[in-house]
């Protein structure tokens, strides 16, 4: 399992300014899903954030949107927000120019958006001064790790529950997120989801 940081240090969003880290002076918490859209996943998520009046923001990846075009309008219909996060799951820092801008092709139905998010959160400077003009880039403050199978479901959740107003959690697609998303609503005194 990679590095990863559960809480980004406030030295990278003075570094990465343009990087949307957090939501200041909001109520709300900000949860997000990544890679999607997942024929089953998806489904459940959607469910479960409608039976708790959230909205969220799916950062979605350009192939998995053409597999699934009857979910990304799901998304839509249902009032979230809908991100891109690149063509294909790559990690942007191992991306010449030509190898970037190729992961920006997509089919024309992906819907127009201005949020994009880097898969694993990287960029080189030169790729972040690019994108910062093109897109509204966002990061995260939160990361509990679902896709971590190193880390119980006990952490993981434990993790959730430090989020506060104007974070934004990055979670992902996966089986396993549904139950920690649906124990977290159920232990949460918080109640006010936002959508990006």
């Amino acid at each position: 399992m990679s590095f990863y940081l559960v809480r980004t240090p406030r030295i990278l969003h003075w570094l990465f300014p343009k990087i949307t880290w957090r939501i200041k002076e909001s109520e709300s918490i900000y949860l997000t899903f990544d890679d999607g859209p997942h024929p089953e996943v998806t489904v459940q998520l959607l469910e479960l954030l409608k039976a708790n009046n959230a909205r969220a923001t799916f950062f979605l990846l350009g192939k998995n949107a053409a597999l699934y075009p009857e979910l990304v309008a799901r998304i839509q219909e249902e009032n979230h927000t809908i991100g891109f996060h690149g063509n294909e799951h790559l990690n942007s820092r191992k991306l010449n120019r030509i190898g970037l801008l190729k992961n920006f092709r997509c089919q024309a139905a992906f819907p127009k958006s201005k949020l994009y998010r880097p898969p694993f959160g990287k960029l080189k400077y030169w790729q972040y001064q690019y994108l910062q003009k093109k897109f509204q880039l966002v990061g995260w403050t939160l990361m509990p790790g679902d896709f971590d199978k190193k880390t119980s479901f006990q952490q993981q959740l434990n993790r959730l529950k430090k989020s506060k107003a104007g974070d934004i959690v990055v979670l992902h697609e996966l089986p396993n997120t549904i139950e920690l998303l649906r124990t977290y609503f159920e232990q949460t005194e918080i109640k006010s989801f936002a959508k990006l």
